[in-house]
């Protein structure tokens, strides 16, 4: 059972924000957005993160040969984000070790309200989708520790 993704308590490695828009798309008729679409603000958050330090998805993948799959994801929905309302999406990578990495997630609309809080965890994997332990210097990017080499 996945842990409860509550108020993430985790010390942060790197933290970063990104907002978007509630599109029509994302929300049923009384206009409030699906929750299956709080998973793909996550992605967001973790992909514009993941740019900030400098290790795109496109490049882990096209120079490293690693991949992150989610292995574990959850969610608690507190409010709801309604369309055309501006949400955003803190992100902190909070663990990078071994063959695995964790982000948590909380997003807030603009006046400050919780309305979902997550996480993900992702494996570490080659091109066959074989575990791969993190790179020394991918790893060292990812827990600030890159200078330290």
């Amino acid at each position: 059972m996945a842990p409860a993704a509550r108020e993430p308590a985790e010390e942060a490695l790197h933290e970063g924000q990104t907002t978007t828009r509630v599109r029509y798309p994302e929300t049923d008729r009384m206009g409030i957005a699906h929750h299956t679409h709080y998973f793909t603000w996550f992605e967001l958050g973790r992909t514009e993160l993941m740019r900030q330090l400098g290790c795109t998805y496109g490049a882990l993948e096209e120079e490293s040969g690693i991949f992150f799959p989610v292995v574990q994801a959850a969610a608690d929905f507190r409010a709801s984000a309604r369309y055309d309302e501006v949400v955003t999406v803190t992100t902190r990578l909070v663990r990078a070790s071994g063959v695995r990495v964790c982000f948590t997630y909380v997003i807030t609309r603009e006046d400050g309200t919780v309305l979902a809080t997550g996480r993900t965890e992702h494996a570490s994997v080659d091109g066959r989708g074989r575990p791969q332990r993190l790179p020394g210097a991918l790893q060292r990017r990812l827990t600030g520790q890159e200078n330290d080499a």
